[in-house]
This record gives structure tokens, C-alpha cells and sequence, in this order.
């Protein structure tokens, strides 16, 4: 194996174990506050927490590229790691101070560790291997949101409520998954020739007397062309799915099925459809392009809400009371239920390969500002999501839901519908 190829698998592991123990995490922390309803913690303390980690990650996501330059790839990989650990051993007794304060400290080693990701895979991609490169990263992260789920559909078993003892060692299973990813990121070989390293860091030293606000400016280009302002309706739908998938609907799980074993079984549905969707949109763009992707994920979307909305009682993503206390239209199922896990993670997934393969062709010359715009209204919108989604009864949020996705998917067509050499956009650096 070449070191190119070694770095790229060593990046991979590395954040398929330090993700299986955030996304896991992330999925059941509402549900295990809800259970655990001491030191000021309650079920609404998880949303909040996961709300100060988008606010950090999409403001530390416009910093992260200096702060890449100046310690290097392998370090900041290495260093954004750390506070994910901390963040998941501070769940096996936590406090609501610990519980922000490390989802603060979390955020800001997410925009790190994406761009020092980006960093290692360019840098390790010569001539046409980005792609194969690229595909052989997401499979080993896409694999991180089986791998933990499938740890706590058997550790919980028939479980009603996740207990103390049970909370320990599920927090500390996921610490040392976390942990171990972070040390794989001290694997990492210096890229390129001896000569090349030179060069970069020859390169590196140009970088650090540049100032850090030019990531920044950069990106307010971006933001100002009109092909970003028909984007926006995407990416705003991403920021609200985000937040759907990746809590509401594992929170709604837990209230409406006593057994805990389900919360990961849901984790599991919704990981299978996120890792079908790169597959399945990623073959089927060729063929009916960007919009028809577009348009199949809208489809699939719109359906899972009508789903969700029949089958889920309204207080399900709100109730305090240890199950939801109203009656849904037609009975809960929990095999429907696993059936709209794989949908969400398709639906998801489908907007995703779209805005990030557009991005990279309308922005060709220059992708890291207009990356950066994207995280951070994703990121901006996933946190206002979170602040919203404890209060609101399930119909409203599937109806934002419903709302954004089809203002989404308008948007995208729109803009597909322009010829395709008009959406070359070079935003050229101003002149010293």
C-alpha cells in the first residue's frame, strides 16, 4: 500500500471511531437526560446541548482553515479530536455546566477537524485518484453511524430506561472509541516528496502572514452571487433535516416505544439509508442529473412526513411523561418506524450528494469559500432547529420540514435549469 493510500484508511478509521461515539451520542442524548433528570438536567438539556455544537462548528468553521495552516493537518486532527472525548466522557456523570461547556468546546474542534479532513484527502489525491480517494473515506465514516448503534442495540436489550450503571458504561465504550480514533490520527505520514513538503511549508509561511480574516472576505464574495442565493433553499432544508435525523426522530422513538433497544435499531435504519443514499444518488446523477436526484429525494421526503404525521402521537418529540400521552391517527409500528429511518436517510442523504457535487462544479475554481458558506448556514439553521424542536409539537416540525423541503427542491431546479458554462463562477482574490 502506497501512503497516500495508507493516510486516506488511517483518516477514515480514524473518524469512523471518534464519530460511531458522537453520532451515537448525539442520537440518544436527549432520551438518556430524559432518564437520568438530576443536576438540573432534563430531556430538552440534549437539544440545547446540540445547539451550542452547530452555533460553535459553523462560526470555528470560518477560523479553521488558519488555524489548519498553523499547526498542520496531523495536530489539528489530533487536537479537534479531544474535545469530542471529552464530550463523551463528560455524559457518564454530567453536570449542565460540563454538558455546555464541552458541546461549546466540541463545536469548535468540528470546523477544525472537516477542514484538516479536506486537508489530508487533496493532499493525498494526485492526478485523478480524488475520487476513488474521496469514496474509500466516506465509506469507512459512513460505516460510524452502524458501528455504535449496533454496540447499544445489544448492550440494551429489553431495557425501559437507560439506568445509571448502564449510562457509565455505554459513555465509556463510546469514550474509548473516541479515544482511539483520536490516537489513529497520530498515524497519519507526511504527504507528498520530501520536496513537495518543503514547498508547503515554504507555502505555509506565505499563509501565516496573510490575515485570518481572509476565509472571511472570501466567503462574503460567495455569499453576494446569485447562484449561492438560489442554494440557500437547499441548504436550509439540510440544517432542519439535520436536526430532525440526527435527534428528533431517535427522541420521538424513545417516547413512543418504552423498549430502549429501539432508539439504536432507528440509529441503525437511519445510518443504512444515509450510506445508500452516497451509493444510489452517486450512480443515479449520471443519469437523471442533479434536479431528478432532487426531485426522488423531495418524493421520498414528503412521504416519510405524511408517515410520521399518521403514525407518531403529536406530543412525541415534546412529552415530558416517560411515554407520549396522546393518540396517534393510525397505531405506532415500530417496523413502519425503522421502514421511515431508511427513508430519512435517503431523503437526507439525496440533498446532500446534490448541494455537495453542485457546489464543487459551480464553484470549480475555488470550493473552500462557497464549503464554508454551506457549514455555516447548515450549521446555523441545524442550531436554530434545536433551540425550536423541544417546544413545538411533532405536526409543526414535519410542517417546516414539508415547507423548507419543497422551497428546496424549487430553488434547485431553478438553478439547474440555467446552461451549465454560465455556472462557472471565479470569485478572484482582490489585489494587494
Amino acid at each position: 500500500m502506497n501512503k497516500n493510500l495508507y493516510n486516506i484508511h488511517i483518516l477514515g478509521v480514524g473518524f469512523m471511531f471518534v464519530f460511531s461515539a458522537f453520532i451515537t451520542a448525539s442520537f440518544i442524548e436527549s432520551i438518556v437526560f430524559k432518564d437520568f433528570d438530576k443536576n438540573g438536567i432534563g430531556g430538552k438539556t440534549g437539544f440545547y446541548s446540540l445547539a451550542i455544537i452547530y452555533v460553535c462548528l459553523g462560526l470555528a468553521n470560518w477560523f479553521s482553515p488558519a488555524i489548519v495552516n498553523k499547526l498542520g493537518c496531523k495536530m489539528s486532527l489530533f487536537l479537534s479530536a479531544v474535545p469530542y472525548t471529552g464530550f463523551i466522557f463528560s455524559m457518564i456523570n454530567p453536570y449542565l455546566w460540563s454538558v455546555y461547556t464541552f458541546s461549546a468546546l466540541l463545536g469548535a474542534g468540528g470546523g477544525v477537524i472537516w477542514t484538516a479532513n479536506g486537508e489530508v484527502i487533496a493532499k493525498n489525491s494526485p492526478g485523478d485518484t480524488k475520487a476513488k480517494n474521496t469514496g474509500i473515506f466516506w465509506s469507512w465514516f459512513n460505516s460510524s453511524m452502524l458501528l455504535g448503534n449496533i454496540f447499544l442495540y445489544f448492550y440494551l436489550g429489553n431495557s425501559e430506561k437507560i439506568s445509571d450503571a448502564q449510562r457509565h458504561v455505554i459513555y465509556l465504550v463510546l469514550g474509548v472509541f473516541c479515544a482511539i480514533g483520536m490516537c489513529c490520527f497520530l498515524l497519519l505520514a507526511p504527504s507528498g516528496t520530501e520536496s513537495e513538503v518543503e514547498e508547503e511549508a515554504e507555502d505555509e509561511l506565505v499563509v501565516e502572514s496573510q490575515s485570518i480574516l481572509r476565509p472571511i472576505i472570501d466567503a462574503v464574495k460567495f455569499c453576494k452571487t446569485w447562484q449561492m442565493g438560489f442554494l440557500y433553499g437547499p441548504i436550509i432544508f439540510t440544517g432542519v433535516s439535520l436536526n430532525f435525523w440526527s435527534s428528533v426522530f431517535i427522541t420521538v422513538i424513545g417516547n413512543v416505544f418504552p423498549n430502549r433497544s429501539y432508539l439504536a435499531l432507528g440509529g441503525i435504519c437511519t445510518g443504512i439509508g444515509e450510506i445508500s443514499a452516497g451509493f444510489i444518488w452517486g450512480r443515479l446523477t449520471s443519469k437523471i442529473g442533479r434536479h431528478g436526484v432532487i426531485m426522488c429525494s423531495t418524493v421520498i421526503n414528503c412521504c416519510l412526513y405524511y408517515l410520521a404525521f399518521i403514525s407518531f402521537p403529536f406530543d412525541a418529540a415534546t412529552t415530558t411523561a416517560s411515554v407520549a400521552e396522546e393518540n396517534p391517527i393510525i397505531p405506532s409500528n415500530i417496523y413502519l418506524t425503522l421502514a421511515m429511518g431508511v427513508m430519512l436517510g435517503l431523503g437526507d442523504g439525496g440533498f446532500n450528494v446534490s448541494i455537495y457535487t453542485a457546489l464543487g462544479t459551480i464553484f470549480e475554481e475555488k470550493p473552500a469559500p462557497a464549503f464554508a458558506v454551506f457549514k455555516f448556514v447548515q450549521s446555523m439553521i441545524g442550531a436554530a432547529a434545536f433551540l425550536y424542536c423541544g417546544h413545538l409539537l411533532l405536526p409543526f416540525q414535519l410542517g417546516i420540514l414539508a415547507v423548507t423541503c419543497l422551497v428546496g427542491c424549487v430553488c434547485f431546479i431553478i438553478l439547474e435549469r440555467y446552461p451549465s458554462q454560465v455556472l462557472l463562477v471565479n470569485v478572484e482574490d482582490d489585489q494587494d
